[in-house]
């Protein structure tokens, strides 16, 4: 009885796709999710457009009653009381009035606003800094910043804060841990992701231009960018293990 041949085994390269089962190495492929939020119709929403409607009013009825009434005699004797107090009304609102802010959307991909049909991103590994105050928690990248209100968008201010900590903990070391609450689970809208565009983008470890989409990696935690050939240990942006 003839012996059986020796197989042969291969061995496995750094960052190939044998690698990707490593704890936050991705595929451009995979399922990536995120959460939209809308603004909330609170009732300092509410208010404000009170307030709106009834400084244009008192405005509209003040310069009609001033310089427009058509009887030719001299103005309405409350006209100026109705600028006066129409004016008061548009400062009042401009400086303490609640306006409502764009949605947002936190998840996989980063931080987002939308801008009417358009979806203005900013990726977790391009995140420079993160700043809570003024009434709102921002995230500065290079050239752009989201800023998410915190009166208007407590649920998405709270979801994106605690995904910045468990993402880029560097980034928001300094904020107090206690500063937001922590996220509602039913809060927001639940979207699927479409693949990252990545095709002719570079490889964050080795500068290597990455030519054809099924050469990505990717960092699950952050979404930094690897060719599939030169992926590190441990993501270069957030310190995540990306290969056992």
């Amino acid at each position: 009885m003839a012996a059986d041949k020796p197989t042969k085994r291969k061995r496995k390269s750094p960052g190939t796709a044998a690698d990707v089962g490593g704890a936050f190495l991705r595929q451009r492929s995979d399922p990536r999710k995120e959460r939209r939020f809308e603004n909330s119709s609170s009732v300092g929403a509410v208010l404000t457009m009170v307030g709106g409607s009834l400084a244009a009013l008192a405005l509209g009825a003040g310069v009609f009653g001033q310089w427009f009434r058509g009887d030719g005699t001299t103005p309405h004797p409350y006209a100026l009381h109705l600028l006066g107090a129409g004016v008061a009304f548009a400062i009042a609102i401009l400086l303490f009035g609640q306006w409502g802010s764009l949605p947002v959307r936190v998840g996989d991909a980063g931080v987002a606003v939308e801008r009417g049909t358009e979806v203005e991103r900013l990726g977790w590994h391009d995140v420079q800094g993160v700043l809570l105050g003024g009434g709102a928690l921002t995230f500065r990248g290079a050239g752009m910043s989201i800023v998410i209100p915190l009166r208007s968008q407590p649920e998405a201010a709270a979801r994106a804060l605690a995904e910045a900590r468990t993402r880029i903990p560097a980034r928001v070391k300094e904020i107090d841990e206690k500063a937001l609450p922590a996220p509602s689970d039913a809060a927001g809208q639940v979207l699927s992701l479409e693949p990252p565009q990545i095709a002719g983008l570079r490889c964050k470890s080795s500068d290597k231009l990455i030519s054809f989409e099924r050469d990505a990696r990717l960092c699950g935690r952050c979404g930094e960018l690897y060719h599939k050939d030169d992926v590190p240990r441990r993501c270069v942006t957030c310190d995540a293990p990306l290969l056992g």
